[in-house]
């Protein structure tokens, strides 16, 4: 209806503009057919689409209302995807805010049968690498070239060992490594969201009296401080109802008793599950040094198990292009059709 319309305008420009990112983010994969390489996220973003760059230099608020959307869509519907996915609010990157409603309102969303930590298990077993149960503690320049990474196992002493390139695929702010001197490690250190996934089984008490709940319940900009961020149903069940919250703070038995009429186990796993993103913000390089690679820096323009994927590709052909001495591919004389490629994120 017209009412409906004029509550909620502007949903067709978000549409529109997801769907113009996911389109614009084909091209990352005809770049990385062609062997294109990019040494910071921020140049990968700028030749798939410049205006992912500019995106990144906003907050996802300033960048909805620059496209006319209005505010109750920002504070509900935008909002309540950026709660679930990321625990966070308008304040994030446009980008990032973009990739959360990528899984969502547009787009389509895909999921790896058995669970994501398949990916890097299947592609040990598809590369034969060979896998050291170790904590790496240092990296330093080798004397003669390379990198000599220091690393213990659970049975010996510390253990050094000469590479010819080493790939960092963890955060940083946590594994406690050092890196070579010449290294500006802090530029590499960004503060991560604390997210603590509450699982129950038991029944969830009607939020409204006398209505039904819905299979996941989300929530909304609010100036009060939120009990939780999302609520959904997870699985089968052999007894009841399996449930999973989160919160960006552990939930006192008080407040649990408060949400469920009947709880019958509980589990938590607390975690710095990604970034906090802010604008204006830092975004560290893939190349910290001929060399030495980092993954994760495509972590600070938004955090998903496909960005992760499109980092990997990344600094594997730089890798590649170090090792055996190839030149890069200029990405401006590739990939200027890229109707051919996929469309999902």
């Amino acid at each position: 209806s017209s009412g409906i319309n004029a509550e909620y305008g502007g949903v067709s420009n978000v549409v529109k503009e997801g769907e113009k990112m996911l389109k614009n983010l084909k091209k990352v994969y005809c770049l990385q057919q062609n062997q294109v390489s990019f040494k910071t996220p921020v140049e990968l973003l700028n030749a798939t689409a410049p205006d992912f760059v500019k995106k990144l230099g906003q907050t996802m608020k300033e960048t909805l209302t620059s496209i006319g959307v209005a505010d109750i869509i920002q504070n509900e519907l935008v909002a309540a995807t950026l709660h679930t996915n990321y625990n966070q609010d308008l304040g994030v990157n446009g980008f990032v805010g973009f990739v959360s409603l990528a899984g969502g309102l547009v787009g389509s969303l895909w999921r790896v049968d058995g669970g994501n930590f398949l990916l890097p298990a299947r592609l040990v077993e598809h590369t034969k690498a060979e896998v050291i149960s170790s904590t790496v503690k240092s990296i330093s320049p080798s004397s003669s070239s390379g990198y000599t990474l220091t690393y213990s196992t659970s049975d010996a002493e510390d253990i050094t060992e000469d590479f010819d390139a080493v790939i960092i695929a963890t955060p940083l702010h946590n594994a406690e490594l050092d890196l070579p001197d010449d290294i500006d490690q802090e530029s590499y250190l960004k503060p991560f969201q604390r997210t603590l996934a509450t699982f129950v089984n038991g029944i969830l008490a009607p939020l409204v009296p006398g209505e039904k709940n819905p299979s996941d319940i989300l929530t909304v900009t609010s100036k009060d401080k939120l009990l939780f961020s999302s609520i959904g149903m997870k699985g089968e069940a052999d007894k009841d109802f399996n449930y999973k919250i989160f919160s960006k703070e552990q939930l006192t038995e008080a407040q649990l008793n408060k949400l469920f009429s009947k709880i019958n186990d509980v589990k938590v796993v607390d975690w710095l599950a990604y970034p906090k993103y802010s604008v204006p913000d830092s975004v560290p390089n893939f190349e910290m040094a001929p060399g030495l690679y980092y993954v994760n820096a495509i972590e600070s323009a938004a955090s998903a198990i496909e960005m992760s994927c499109i980092g990997s590709k990344n600094v594997a052909l730089l890798a590649y292009q170090y090792l055996e001495k190839v030149d890069n591919v200029d990405s401006g004389k590739v990939c200027r059709d890229v109707r051919n490629f996929r469309e999902e994120l």
